[in-house]
């Protein structure tokens, strides 16, 4: 959200001709999702990977709409989701699309361990060592949002 606020309405409201693409990476990890396999046939468990992979697709697209929603600039926005390596998948969207700048948000602590509610999405982490090497372009970290206390 530290992100989206910082493209949508700081940056686009100073050059509203800006050209943005919203890149959702669903980490490829996912997909080696086990549990009791050794109870499930090889087609029930690709049965419960699309059905995986069209749930994260649904809370992707949600996402994308409350975007929308809640800051006009967005109508003019690219939305996409890629499944990959986090890391090299933004090098390499970010190459693909001759991007001048990656905007990503904060670290952001995990709340999971004490928190009976769960979140959507998979909450993966980027390794920055993997990331930092790779980018075609600069990388701006959004600050965190100053609360209104």
């Amino acid at each position: 959200m530290h992100a989206e606020h910082l493209v949508f309405a700081e940056l686009c409201a100073r050059a509203p001709d800006l050209q943005v693409t919203v890149l959702t990476i669903i980490d490829q990890d996912w997909q080696a999702m086990t549990g009791d396999d050794w109870l499930n046939s090889s087609k029930t468990h690709a049965t419960f990977l699309d059905h995986v992979e069209r749930q994260m697709q649904e809370e992707n697209e949600e996402d994308w709409q409350r975007i929308k929603e809640t800051y006009p600039a967005a109508a003019g926005a690219v939305f996409t989701g890629v499944v990959g390596p986090i890391e090299e998948t933004i090098a390499a969207q970010a190459k693909k699309r001759a991007c001048d700048l990656i905007v990503i948000g904060p670290y952001r602590q995990s709340r999971r361990l004490f928190n009976l509610k769960m979140e959507k999405g998979l909450r993966a982490r980027i390794d920055t060592a993997k990331l930092h090497p790779a980018l075609p372009c600069p990388l701006l970290i959004a600050p965190p949002l100053l609360s209104a206390d």
